[in-house]
């Protein structure tokens, strides 16, 4: 196994993981994946460090990836790639927007639309606002992701249902919101302690993320603390 799988910490690990697993039952190999919202070099934690036998090509609007776009309607054709799959992006979108933006995969996929987020849930919206505000307490303005994650609010179960419509699906469940927290909330005060050791801190930090890591189990219903969900539907 390639140790750069490693080197995001655990809830990067934990959804690639994830992903991976629901993508080898849903369209087995081989076959053409769109990751939408994935990175192309060494550095990113690309799915293709944990998928062998797929041909991947990933789409961002601002990362290093194989295409480049500014947003807003899919830059391919109809039916391009067998399957459009998507990592921890949907919750970066609007609301007001998902619906449509999920449509355009469906457009694109021949088979597979495969997607994870964040669960909108009442305790992880709230553990989002709270890091948000720890954040801008420590450092004087708003982290990015969680302030979009605030902004766009994370999607949930009947929006999910909504998007799916009356196609066949599956839907999983995996992770612990209560260690993502306790994970960033120990990352932001070493930033804010480590002044020159402030990298090296979230390196080390980020390993010993993994400790928490426990074994791959996709349940079909969510607790009150679920961390992600993956949804698989057929085109």
């Amino acid at each position: 196994m390639s140790i750069l799988r490693y080197c995001y910490g655990m809830d990067s690990l934990e959804r690639h993981r994830a992903m991976a697993a629901v993508i080898r039952e849903a369209l087995p190999a081989p076959a053409t994946l769109l990751d939408v919202g994935g990175e192309a070099n060494i550095r990113c934690n690309h799915l293709g460090r944990f998928l062998k036998g797929y041909d991947i090509s990933t789409l961002n609007a601002y990362r290093q990836s194989d295409v480049t776009y500014e947003g807003g309607r899919l830059p391919f054709a109809d039916n391009e790639f067998d399957a459009v799959v998507s990592l921890d992006t949907a919750e970066h979108v609007p609301r007001a927007d998902r619906k449509a933006w999920i449509e355009d995969f469906f457009r694109v996929a021949r088979k597979k639309v495969i997607i994870c987020a964040p669960w909108g849930s009442e305790y992880q919206s709230g553990v989002d606002r709270e890091l948000n505000e720890l954040f801008k307490e420590l450092f004087g303005h708003e982290h990015h992701y969680l302030a979009e994650h605030v902004a766009c609010t994370m999607p949930d179960i009947p929006e999910i249902r909504e998007w799916v419509g009356d196609r066949d699906y599956k839907l999983y469940f995996d992770g612990d919101a209560r260690i993502y927290r306790k994970h960033l909330i120990t990352l932001f005060k070493l930033q804010k302690k480590g002044g020159p050791l402030k990298t090296p801190l979230k390196l080390l930090h980020q390993f010993t993320t993994l400790l928490d890591l426990k074994s791959l189990h996709l349940l079909n219903e969510p607790h009150p603390h679920t961390r992600r969900w993956y949804l698989s539907v057929s085109v």
